[in-house]
């Protein structure tokens, strides 16, 4: 766009992007992720003017995503290894240029909208994310015991567990906002959203055990360091650290971090007969087709397990409405 002969550059509608992304009150982890993401866009179209910018340059980034042969190239965290970016990550490349320019557009800073036609690529729905439920138990086994650690390690990987909680809303969570007695908790997760989410009597007696002997601190929060920094809140990479710790006391074999119980939650809810609509608002989604697409990921053994409870001719098999084979199941599902 041209104002008194005045260009705005493709930086510079990056930069009113952050600052909208930040006012609007998206968490910093959306406009640092936004941030690198299209810092990326520059270096490949370089710093030009947006009336220039059109759908085929637009096209031609993508497909330099997809043709690149290294990851985390230019990531300010992260080292850069071998091997093209997936398809999940080209998505998230494209979903931060469809959001500048439909951004652009809405400001009317543009007038007309290159990224209209640009097409997301829809990624494959791959393989569960999930800690097992072995792996589970094996956790809680590790943290038996009395002590402090214990109580507070349990208590964790319970409400982790219990909960589908992002990691954000765990290291958050003050002592003011568990209702032990009601068994819920209010905890504010990504871009400062707040929500109640409830917890089994399990969870809630762990919970109790752990802020019977909770030091007493100047912070609030439940779950606390006990180590070095005793006292302090117990942070996201904590979070993480206690989880590999008691992976390698307990011997679990799968994925142990926090977005696997979050997984877990999703997908022992489901096999277990929730629906997906109560479990999107036990998430935190807004559209539930963001918990079908990462959360609603089943095995084809777990596939027939669910077709067996629920399929109409499986159920009035089982009610003797209808005369069954008794030879040996053919197929996948036997």
């Amino acid at each position: 766009m041209v104002e008194g002969n005045i260009i705005m550059k493709l930086s510079e509608a990056i930069g009113e992007l952050l600052v909208a992304t930040e006012a609007d009150g998206r968490s910093p982890r959306t406009v640092a992720d936004y941030e690198q993401k299209l810092a990326l866009l520059v270096d490949f179209m370089g710093d030009r003017g947006l009336e220039e910018i059109v759908v085929g340059d637009l096209r031609r980034f993508v497909a330099y995503l997809r043709g690149r042969e290294g990851r985390y190239v230019g990531h300010p965290n992260r080292d850069q290894i071998e091997g093209g970016l997936s398809i999940a990550s080209v998505a998230g490349y494209v979903r931060a240029v469809k959001r500048l320019f439909n951004f652009l557009y809405e400001e009317e800073i543009i007038e007309a909208n290159p990224a209209r036609k640009l097409r997301t690529p829809k990624p494959g729905r791959g393989e569960p994310k999930a800690i097992t439920a072995d792996d589970f138990v094996r956790l809680l086994d590790a943290t038996e015991g009395d002590s402090l650690v214990n109580r507070r390690d349990r208590a964790l990987v319970l409400f982790l567990a219990d909960t589908g909680c992002r990691v954000g809303g765990v290291v958050n969570l003050k002592t003011s906002e568990v209702d032990i007695t009601k068994q819920v908790a209010r905890v504010t997760e990504k871009g400062n959203h707040t929500r109640v989410v409830p917890f089994s009597r399990t969870t809630g007696r762990a919970l109790a055990a752990w802020l019977e002997v909770r030091p007493a601190v100047a912070y609030d929060h439940v779950f606390i360091n006990l180590g070095n920094r005793g006292g302090a809140a117990l942070t996201t990479n904590g979070v993480r650290q206690v989880l590999r710790r008691l992976k390698r006391r307990s011997g679990a074999k799968g994925p142990v971090n926090p977005h696997s119980f979050r997984h877990g939650f999703a997908r022992e809810y489901l096999l277990n007969g929730g629906d997906l609509a109560s479990l999107a608002d036990l998430l935190g989604h807004r559209d539930v087709k963001t918990t079908w697409a990462s959360y609603a990921i089943f095995r084809m053994d777990e596939l027939c397990v669910k077709h067996g409870r629920h399929s109409p001719v499986a159920v009035m098999g089982r009610r003797g409405d209808l005369v069954e084979d008794s030879g040996p199941s053919p197929g996948y599902c036997r």
